[in-house]
């Protein structure tokens, strides 16, 4: 791990992804991007994690942070710093109109937000503050496809970035495959995992991390619980690494002893994640990487599972895995594939790799999962 070099990957990339949305940001008429912390992009654009608000103009970018963040941010964004003293909505948006009022001169300024951010949720006081720049003469809009067209996919700089997420989650299920046994509580197993993510240099997560054994295990997206594990459970481990934006979502279930019966839906899943493999290569429909591996499960007697098939790894846009997407693969898109099996009472099988699209088809980044396509 060499953190100098990581960071000056993410510099890299962000400056060439500004001078890109810079310049479609004048094409749009939008004088302004506003972004909120929580959302990998805004992380990824003040490069730095301590802020509350990042601005984007046509030539140059505010980071804003409450007292708590300021003097990290100062130390670590190149960016303009505000300080708001007084983090309320009334002082928060006293200062943005400020900012706006300098760089238009009298105008109406146009400001874009960003309504795709996964699984972020907005909180009240940027809502709120977003309500009050359109009282002040402020014309909000939706920036997405913009921030869509900069942010779709990571840049050659910033794949060693995402190799090292993967390879850090790679690490810590190999200490649970390691430690795992009957009679180990799920927050234990959690903790395991998690220690290791530290060690590595990855302290943020995406989310909690998530271990589900035995019946619980049939709940897509359980919480870890207290429960104790029993001999021949599943136990699924979900890991959602995160640095600087880049997040990286892993999954496996591990079976606490011998289970013949769970042994062979885990066979049975990797099957439908290497018939869905199959076709990956630029070119494709995204669509049929969600098809086939449903289909693949059902053909065995298995329900549906419902959720995505897969989902971008990185913090950014595409490939969104499943039926309703109407574009294809491309060479440097990263995703982490999850079909899976949830059966209710009983428990469920639920593994995700990281998927690097090249140029020959397809390349597992998650050192953990390549045994099971090899």
């Amino acid at each position: 791990m060499n953190m100098v070099s990581h960071l000056n990957y993410v510099k890299i990339a962000t400056e060439k992804r500004l001078h890109k949305l810079q310049h479609i940001m004048k094409d749009k008429g939008l004088d302004f991007i506003i972004l909120f912390e929580g959302d990998p992009i805004a992380c990824k654009t003040a490069l730095t994690k301590h802020f509350n608000i990042v601005l984007v103009a046509h030539d140059s970018i505010d980071v804003i942070a409450d007292p708590s963040l300021y003097h990290e941010a100062v130390s670590e964004s190149p960016w303009n710093v505000v300080l708001v003293e007084n983090f309320t909505l009334e002082e928060l948006a006293g200062r943005i109109m400020n900012i706006l009022r300098e760089y238009r001169a009298g105008k109406r300024p146009t400001i874009g937000i960003n309504k795709a951010w996964g699984r972020t949720k907005l909180a009240f006081l940027y809502a709120d503050l977003i309500d009050k720049l359109r009282l002040q003469g402020v014309e909000v809009v939706d920036a997405t496809g913009v921030l869509v067209e900069v942010f779709d996919k990571p840049l050659e700089e910033e794949l060693p970035i995402i190799r090292w997420v993967s390879d850090a989650a790679s690490r810590a299920l190999e200490s649970v495959e390691e430690a795992l046994g009957p009679g180990m509580r799920e927050y234990e197993v959690a903790a395991i995992a998690d220690k290791v993510l530290d060690e590595n240099g990855i302290v943020d997560r995406w989310f909690t991390t998530i271990v589900a054994s035995g019946p619980r295990a049939a709940t897509s997206h359980a919480r870890t619980s207290t429960r104790r594990i029993s001999p021949g459970d599943p136990v699924v481990v979900d890991l959602g690494p995160m640095w600087m934006g880049y997040d990286g979502c892993v999954a496996y279930t591990f079976i606490a002893g011998q289970n013949r019966y769970w042994h062979r839906v885990l066979e049975d899943v990797v099957e439908a994640i290497k018939a869905g493999l199959e076709q990956a290569k630029p070119g494709i429909p995204v669509r049929i990487l969600d098809e086939v591996p449903r289909k693949h499960l059902q053909s065995r007697g298995y329900p549906d599972y419902p959720h995505l098939t897969g989902h971008p790894v990185g913090g950014f846009y595409k490939p969104v895995i499943a039926d309703f997407i109407g574009y294809r693969l491309e060479l440097g898109m990263v995703f982490a594939y999850e079909p899976a099996v949830y059966l209710p009472g009983k428990g469920g099988v639920r593994i995700e790799p990281h998927i690097l699209v090249t140029s020959q088809g397809y390349r597992v980044l998650t050192e953990y999962h390549r045994r099971l396509f090899s």
